[in-house]
């Protein structure tokens, strides 16, 4: 399946969460943390409870969590944890520690193979990013917050993201020595300005990103846009394979094709384009 679009939606009103089971957004978030109000925690957490075991659910729904150091977080844990094929976002994630507690509380309920998806928001996150993608198998990949980065870090943030460049291409690394799939990029805050968000998903995307979390429905297309292939790639993705299976059957392992040499990394980047087109 395709992991391109990763959508928040806030646990507080009934109405958004009914929208978030029929988005087609490839993921889905379930938000208890950021977009609820300290009095409504409790509220929003029987409520997207309610929701989720009564309606039909999106195919890939995360919940996030509140962060280990908050009075909720064990709470929120616990009244998901029995829910099948929902995975939880853990925020905040700053250590394999974090992980290994959220873990703990889940098979204290007896949920073993949840998936686990960190997003890391702070300078002690992306300096210990490689531990916690290696922290767990259940860890399938990194997301990173650059809102909350930039305020633990002092950092302003800018249309041109290049005060960003070391924290994503962190992630990005630390996700590939751990083995586990490329990360999911920060939210575009500004859901209005459409040319400001392709802009910086192309950018995630050249950096290594496979995706981005959205806070609006308007950003799903958008996402797909940059993070699908283009036909025009993927025939010629194809062109290639074809021509160096031809040429690999005569034992020629470097070829041309379109005034371009294609040898075996070559190849390997043209079957992921496929790949990643028919998911």
């Amino acid at each position: 399946m395709k992991k391109r679009s990763y959508l928040f939606v806030p646990a507080h009103s009934d109405k958004m969460i009914e929208k978030g089971l029929s988005s087609e957004a490839d993921a889905v978030i379930f938000d208890l943390e950021d977009a609820v109000a300290l009095s409504e925690k409790n509220i929003a957490r029987a409520k997207l409870l309610h929701q989720l075991k009564t309606e039909k659910c999106h195919p890939r729904p995360f919940i996030r969590v509140n962060s280990t150091e908050s009075e909720y977080f064990e709470e929120d844990v616990r009244t998901f944890a029995a829910l099948d094929n929902i995975g939880m976002m853990l925020p905040k994630a700053e250590t394999k520690g974090d992980i290994a507690r959220l873990e703990t509380l889940l098979e204290q309920e007896g949920v073993m193979n949840k998936p686990i998806l960190p997003l890391i928001e702070t300078a002690k996150g992306v300096w210990n990013a490689a531990e916690i993608a290696s922290a767990s198998p259940k860890v399938g990949a990194l997301a990173f917050g650059a809102v909350d980065f930039s305020l633990d870090t002092n950092i302003a943030l800018t249309d041109s993201g290049e005060e960003l460049l070391y924290a994503r291409s962190q992630l990005v690394i630390a996700s590939r020595v751990a083995g586990i799939e490329a990360p999911i990029d920060t939210v575009y805050t500004n859901f209005k300005n459409s040319e400001g968000f392709l802009r910086e998903a192309r950018q995630s995307k050249g950096l290594g990103f496979q995706g981005k979390l959205l806070i609006h429905p308007a950003q799903i297309a958008l996402a797909s846009e940059i993070f699908t292939p283009k036909e025009e790639e993927v025939e010629k993705a194809k062109r290639v394979i074809d021509a160096f299976r031809e040429a690999e059957e005569k034992g020629i392992a470097a070829i041309e094709v379109d005034g371009e040499m294609v040898d075996y990394p070559v190849i390997r980047q043209a079957k992921k384009i496929v790949s990643s087109y028919d998911a």
